[in-house]
């Protein structure tokens, strides 16, 4: 099956305040911030990352995912409780060394590990932007062409038409923004679907289709009307298995709206900062 490029596809805004703009890509490891008209805004002018205090002046909305740090994933934090232990038992004390240096030391070969991790699954995002654009090129990154074609094999069988690849959605009326990794039209759903893309580890087929997945989904089709259905994919980070699906139902996206909702409030309480347009000041 060949994919074809087309242009965007309009949605109407929610009661005027949902904006869906053309994305601005700027990479950024800190905090992502965009502005109210749909624009990224994750490094200032000098090529530093933007702040709490300059998205406060600059009138800024946290990202999605920034919003979600709110909420413990405690997974995540015994995966890298266990990552900490392994490199203690691997990287031993040395007698004599300052107990400073030596946690310094062990916090500098887990920055690796998880450095490697997040460059892996950018790579894959990157790749799989490319292919949905048409102009990804094998030889540019060939290592990740096993897991790419796990995507490509997937697209043959549930993917008809691209509508829009890496699109930048902002939410006025609830302070929020984000990039949705892809619209499209697949094959037994009516209308758009809002799809996201997840590398994860995992054993024996099963991946674990987490909750935060489904927040961040709930939070993206808030932008849109009618808000669209959504899907999780997953690609196994160590071996290049079949790409794993999840169709969410809507009372998994209505519940999943609720929680965002509710860490959008906290996050605005805990930083003392509500996203406003100046002519609402």
């Amino acid at each position: 099956m060949r994919m074809v490029r087309t242009e965007p596809r309009a949605f109407s805004p929610e009661e005027s305040h949902m904006i869906i703009a053309e994305p601005k890509r700027i990479a950024s490891s800190g905090q992502h911030w965009y502005t109210l008209t749909g624009e990224a805004c994750h490094v200032q002018p000098n090529g530093k990352h933007t702040t709490l205090k300059e998205a406060r002046t600059q009138h800024l909305v946290p990202s999605v995912s920034g919003v979600l740090g709110m909420i413990e994933e405690p997974h995540l934090t015994i995966w890298k409780c266990d990552q900490m232990v392994r490199k203690c038992i691997d990287n031993p004390y040395i007698a004599g060394e300052p107990e400073r240096d030596y946690t310094t030391r062990i916090h500098g070969y887990n920055k690796i590990d998880q450095h490697k991790i997040m460059d892996f699954g950018n790579r894959v995002h990157k790749a799989i932007e490319e292919f949905n654009l048409n102009k990804f090129d094998e030889s540019q990154d060939p290592e990740i062409w096993p897991w790419l074609e796990t995507y490509v094999r997937w697209t043959h069988k549930r993917l008809v038409r691209v509508i829009a690849v890496e699109k930048t959605v902002v939410s006025n009326r609830w302070g929020f923004g984000g990039t949705i990794d892809l619209i499209a039209e697949v094959r037994g759903i009516r209308g758009p679907v809002i799809i996201d893309y997840k590398t994860q580890e995992y054993a024996d087929g099963k991946p674990n289709f987490r909750k935060k997945y489904v927040y961040q989904l709930a939070a993206y089709r808030k932008t849109m009307r009618p808000n669209p259905r959504c899907i999780s994919l997953v690609i196994n980070r160590s071996t290049p298995l079949p790409i794993a699906e999840q169709i969410w139902e809507a009372k998994d996206l209505q519940r999943g709206w609720r929680v965002f909702k509710a860490a959008n409030k906290l996050w605005q309480e805990t930083k003392k900062y509500v996203p406003q347009r100046e002519s609402d000041q």
